[in-house]
């Protein structure tokens, strides 16, 4: 007959009976009227190769691609695509989202990257970091690598072990001041100039044995500008 539809039916649970099953001549479907099980082990199969596979075992669960791309989209405007996962408090909670409004990849926890695996930003990879068990190494392979703060007055500040268990600062680059702050004692080493002006013209260094200061363009004035 067209466009009608075969009908399975049993009973509902509650006295009556409910279409289980339709084969929906009208429409070309096959509807599923109430859930479908698949018990352990067996397979849901799609695709004349069946090459997409959902199954289930005693322990875990599976979904196995095995020809192209596999895509999992949200084609809802302006909704999320949201990945949750036990929160370890007995619950659920959202550990990545992809946010369809926003356009942005949110990442709601922490990310870890084991040692010896890079994160990598660019085109062709060219920012590196990575720790490799012993050491942190940030890495740019293309062009300059830029530090920037853009907060109002605020610095960019340098720390490390104050050889005491602590931290303590050591280098500042101060947004209100507009200086370069040492805030420990700062070393040049043998043979190497502290350099001066848009010629290097005034130059300190020691050489290991002696201590030169080398002026090379005007005059060399040392001057005492406290009165008294």
């Amino acid at each position: 007959a067209d466009d009608k539809d075969i009908i399975f039916e049993t009973d509902d649970g509650s006295g009556s009976f409910t279409a289980y099953l339709t084969l929906d001549g009208s429409s070309t479907k096959v509807k599923f009227n109430v859930d479908a099980k698949w018990t352990d082990g067996v397979q849901a199969m799609f695709g004349n190769g069946e090459d997409l596979r959902i199954h289930h075992t005693s322990g875990e669960s599976v979904i196995h691609n095995t020809v192209g791309h596999f895509y999992i989209g949200n084609l809802a405007d302006d909704k999320d695509l949201i990945f949750q996962c036990d929160d370890g408090s007995g619950g659920t909670t959202a550990y990545l989202t992809l946010d369809g409004s926003a356009a942005y990849t949110v990442a709601n926890k922490n990310i870890r990257f084991q040692d010896n695996v890079e994160l990598r930003l660019g085109s062709g990879s060219d920012l590196k970091a990575y720790h490799t068990g012993t050491n942190t190494t940030f890495e740019n392979n293309t062009g300059n690598l830029i530090f920037t703060q853009n907060t109002d007055d605020g610095d960019i500040i340098f720390q490390s072990d104050d050889g005491s268990g602590g931290v303590a600062e050591y280098f500042r680059l101060d947004g209100s001041s507009k200086l370069n702050v040492f805030s420990q004692n700062a070393r040049v080493e043998d043979n190497i100039a502290f350099q001066c002006g848009g010629g290097n013209d005034l130059r300190i260094l020691h050489n290991g044995t002696s201590s030169y200061i080398e002026n090379h363009g005007g005059d060399l004035e040392i001057q005492q500008l406290v009165d008294d």
